[in-house]
C-alpha cells in the first residue's frame, strides 16, 4: 500500500490470510488443490517438469522483506509454453468496490548473468505473472505480467473492480517461463489485497463508446483512425480491412513458425469513467478453422496504460468453428479516462501454427 511501511498483517483492512508467510511450516510447499481459506499452491506442466517446479518456504531476515519468512518459486530451463507455478489465495470480492492487489517479488541473480529474452529483445530479465481471475479462478481477469531486470525487492501493485461477486476470486502470482525458457528463482513476500478508499464517479452516457466499431468508414485496407494497428517485435503479422458482401472487418494473419517474439495489434481508445460498469463484446472468426488443429489464443481484452494494467478474458481460447462468435466480458474501471480496447494476435501460446482471424461489431456501453 501507499504511504508509511507496514509490518505484516497490521492493518485491519488487509484481507490476505498470512500474507507474510510466516505462519508456513520452512520447506518445500505441495500442491494444495482448491483452498477456501488460506494460500493455494499450483504446478501447471507435463509430469516431469511438475516434479522440479519448486515451492518452498525460506527462514532468515536475510532472505525475507520484512519479518523472518518468503517464498521461493522455481523453475528449470526446460519448461516450456505454459508451464509454470503458482501462489495464491480465493477471496470473496464486492461488485464495484475498488481493490488493490500488492506483493513484494526479488529476482534471485548475479548482475552478471548472461542475458535472456524480455519482452523480443536479449536483456537480462525474469518473467512474474500477478493477476486476479473471478468466478473462482475460471473467469475473466485483471493485472499485469511484469520484467524483471535486476535483483533487487521490487513491489508490483494493481488495482480492480470486480464485476461477478456470485463466487470467490483468485489472487495470484505466477512464475512462468521465458519466450526463451532459462532456470529462473524468485523470492515473494508481503502478499496483500485491500479495499481502496476512493469513491466512483458517474457515466449518464448510455450510447455507444466504439466510433466505427463495424469498420464501414474505412474505405481502404490500410487500417486508419480512429481504429490503429501495429507490429510489435518484428513485421510478419498482417493486419489488413477486408470486405464481403459490403461488409467490412479487419483480418489478422500470421504465417507458420511465426516465433514466440512477435504480436501485433488492433486497438482504440476509448474515454471510461471510475466506478461505472461498462459491457465490451467483439465478433471473431476462426478463418483457416481445421478440427483437428488446437484452439487458437487471441488476446483481448481492455488495457490501463497508466497502470500497465489488463482486464478482461486477456488470453481469449476461441470456440473450434469457423463462423462468427461474439465473446463478451465486463468491466468496471478503476481510474476515469483512457483505456485501450484491443485485440492482439501473439506467436507465443499458438505453438507454431499458421493463424488468421477476422474481427468486427465491437461494442463498449455502460450497462
Amino acid at each position: 500500500m501507499t504511504g508509511a511501511k507496514k509490518n505484516k498483517d497490521e492493518s485491519a483492512a488487509q484481507l490476505m490470510v498470512d500474507s507474510g508467510f510466516e505462519s508456513l511450516a520452512i520447506g518445500n510447499v505441495q500442491n494444495t488443490g482448491k483452498v477456501k481459506r488460506g494460500w493455494e499452491v499450483q504446478r501447471h506442466g507435463r509430469n516431469s517438469i511438475r516434479q522440479v517446479l519448486k515451492v518452498e518456504i525460506l527462514d532468515g531476515d536475510d532472505q525475507a522483506k520484512s519479518g523472518r519468512r518468503c517464498v521461493a518459486l522455481s523453475i528449470p530451463q526446460a519448461t516450456v509454453g505454459f508451464e509454470y507455478v503458482t501462489i495464491g489465495q480465493r477471496h470473496r470480492l464486492e461488485a464495484g468496490v475498488e481493490y488493490e492487489a500488492s506483493v513484494w517479488v526479488r529476482w534471485l541473480k548475479e548482475p552478471d548473468d548472461p542475458p535472456v529474452a524480455k519482452q523480443g529483445t536479449r536483456t537480462s530479465s525474469a518473467i512474474v505473472s500477478f493477476w486476479v481471475r473471478h468466478r473462482d479462478g475460471n473467469g475473466h481477469f485483471a493485472g499485469r505480467d511484469v520484467w524483471l531486470e535486476h535483483n533487487r525487492w521490487q513491489q508490483l501493485k494493481f488495482c480492480f473492480r470486480p464485476t461477478e461477486p456470485e463466487l470467490p476470486s483468485l489472487i495470484y502470482l505466477s512464475l512462468l517461463p521465458h519466450q526463451k525458457p532459462v532456470a529462473t528463482s524468485l523470492l515473494v513476500d508481503d502478499f496483500q489485497l485491500a479495499k481502496a478508499v476512493d469513491p466512483g464517479e458517474v457515466d449518464t452516457r448510455r450510447k455507444q463508446l466504439v466510433l466505427d466499431p463495424d469498420f464501414s468508414k474505412q474505405d481502404k485496407r490500410t487500417i486508419s483512425p480512429p481504429w490503429h494497428f501495429a507490429n510489435m517485435n518484428g513485421k510478419g503479422i498482417l493486419g489488413v480491412v477486408e470486405s464481403e458482401s459490403k461488409n467490412r472487418f479487419v483480418r489478422m494473419s500470421m504465417d507458420k513458425a511465426t516465433s514466440n517474439f512477435e504480436s501485433a495489434q488492433l486497438w482504440q481508445h476509448l474515454h471510461l469513467i471510475e466506478g461505472a460498469t461498462y459491457e465490451i463484446s467483439c465478433s471473431m472468426r476462426w478463418e483457416n478453422f481445421a478440427k483437428n488443429v488446437d484452439a487458437p489464443i487471441i488476446n483481448y481484452g481492455i488495457y490501463h496504460d497508466k497502470s500497465n494494467t489488463w482486464y478482461g478474458p486477456v488470453d481469449q481460447v476461441l470456440k473450434k468453428t469457423g463462423d462468427w462468435q461474439t465473446y463478451r466480458f465486463t468491466h468496471t474501471p478503476t481510474e476515469s479516462g483512457p483505456w485501450k480496447l484491443y485485440v492482439q494476435l501473439n506467436g507465443w501460446g499458438n505453438f507454431g501454427n499458421q493463424l488468421a482471424v477476422s474481427f468486427d461489431d465491437f461494442l463498449c456501453r455502460r450497462k
